[in-house]
């Protein structure tokens, strides 16, 4: 076992322990980490590689960018050869493809961390610019809110390490880590087999730009259990962007919380960053089971737009939403979205979900069922009349709605719809939004949810199953 301390580290909170670390790291076997705060950048991590952290052991992420370095590229990911859009080139010179990463794997097999703390100061790696916190327009909103956003804006500044960084790797074990503050992902990995994530336990920022928890991008037989996730971007996201498979993943016994999506499933970044489509790239064997939610905008959110998603469940949820957004956003402009399941889900939230397929999309084969959804509206710019294409779940419609969609079907769930709630703004507020957007578009969106239930353009939609309460 090789102690850091040996090597050279000091772990006083203030020494740069880059270098040693990675000494110890270097020697092979197992690294371990007695009780300290080690300050470091980015650590390269080998096949074998063991970290063992002590009750008290954390690293602090540097604050100087001396210690950062760029981390490998594949030239098979389409992430390197389309570039990144969490890169903010326009803030340092570099290559927009350029990545930075506190604990880094390239190419490397059973590779753990146990235990251990991450900390870090999220807005170090961030300019704040100030905002309107009572805005007319959807898009400029940097968190959810609609009418409203924080009063400053977060803008990332390079080096943003994401903290866990793992590609092409084979047999990854995370177990007991904690992670605060991130800056950007918590863990992001690319075209890796055989992972497991336990225990593991992020507190975020809801602020921080893309400080997701745990990022998937066409790995395979993936296992994230006991998990407990705050987050300022999508709890648990899962995506063939990196140009090959995604499949066999199990998201099971966690607790989400977050701004933004507590799962986000997707082929293509966004609707609008698209890496290339091939017939290779898909999504398939995605299963969410027994978790509980405790904040989201969207509990369940499906993008395919660069390649096909199928065989999703969702199942055994328990879930508050207090946030402006849905429960359910599934979506389709040229992928195909087959077999998704959504089962036993007990949501108090303000929109009961939106199914949109367009161009060359496909949604077919989609059921819910045994779910009890308690729906308190809260005001959205766009009200239940909105009728285009989203890749986020900030103002989709109270209501269910669904367009060009095939064979969904409802069995045993329970709809209860309220008025609308406006109860979070106050009287200034309420006059800004009225002066902003028109009196009478803003009755409009107060107006009590007549249809529950809209469909346009749908095909073998079985809505039998569902029963219909307005409060």
């Amino acid at each position: 076992m090789n102690n850091v301390k040996n090597f050279g580290a000091r772990g006083d909170n203030a020494a740069h322990d880059t270098a040693a670390v990675q000494r110890a790291i270097d020697a092979g076997g197992e690294v371990f980490f007695p009780a300290g705060k080690y300050v470091v950048g980015t650590l390269r991590l080998h096949s074998g590689t063991v970290l063992r952290f002590a009750p008290g052991a954390e690293l602090i992420a540097d604050p100087c960018p001396d210690y950062w370095y760029i981390i490998d590229k594949d030239p098979e990911s389409r992430y390197n050869a389309s570039g990144n859009a969490y890169a903010y080139s326009d803030s340092a010179e570099g290559d927009p493809r350029d990545q930075y990463a506190m604990l880094h794997a390239y190419e490397s097999e059973n590779v753990r961390i146990c235990g251990g703390r991450i900390v870090c100061n999220d807005l170090s790696f961030c300019e704040l610019l100030p905002l309107d916190p009572v805005v007319e327009d959807e898009t400029s909103i940097q968190a959810p809110g609609y009418f409203r956003q924080p009063a400053m804006w977060r803008k990332p500044c390079r080096p943003r390490p994401k903290l866990l960084h793992f590609q092409k790797c084979r047999g990854v074990l995370i177990d007991g880590l904690e992670i605060v503050h991130a800056p950007c992902y918590s863990g992001w990995f690319l075209n890796c087999e055989d992972v497991t994530v336990r225990r593991l336990v992020v507190r975020n920022d809801y602020a921080q730009p893309n400080a997701d928890g745990l990022h998937f991008s066409s790995c395979r037989r993936v296992r994230v259990e006991y998990c407990d996730l705050v987050c300022g971007d999508d709890c648990i996201a899962v995506d063939c962007t990196y140009g090959k498979p995604c499949e066999d993943v199990l998201v099971e016994n966690c607790v989400l919380q977050t701004s933004i999506h507590a799962v986000r499933i997707y082929s293509g970044l966004d609707l609008t960053t698209v890496y290339g489509r091939e017939n290779s790239a898909y999504v398939r064997g995605v299963k969410v089971r027994r978790c509980r939610v405790r904040e989201a905008c969207c509990l369940l959110l499906i993008n395919a737009c660069d390649g096909d998603i199928g065989d999703v469940e969702y199942s055994q949820i328990d879930a508050d939403q207090s946030f402006p957004g849905s429960g359910f956003c599934f979506t389709a402009d040229n992928g195909e979205l087959r077999g998704v399941r959504v089962e036993k889900v007990r949501f108090r939230g303000n929109g009961v979900g939106y199914l949109f397929a367009e161009k060359k999309g496909k949604i077919e084969d989609v059921t819910f069922s045994e779910c009890d959804l308690e729906i308190v509206p809260k005001l959205k710019c766009w009200g239940d009349d909105y009728d285009g294409m989203i890749a986020h779940s900030y103002s989709l419609p109270y209501a269910f709605v669904a367009r060009g969609v095939e064979n969904v079907r409802f069995e045993s769930v329970r709809i209860s719809m309220s008025k609308i709630d406006v109860s979070e703004y106050t009287e200034e507020e309420m006059k800004k939004v009225a002066a902003s957007i028109g009196e009478e578009r803003l009755q409009k969106l107060l107006a009590p949810v007549e249809n529950v239930l809209q469909l346009h353009n749908c095909r073998g939609v079985d809505t039998s199953g569902c029963e219909i309460y307005k409060l």
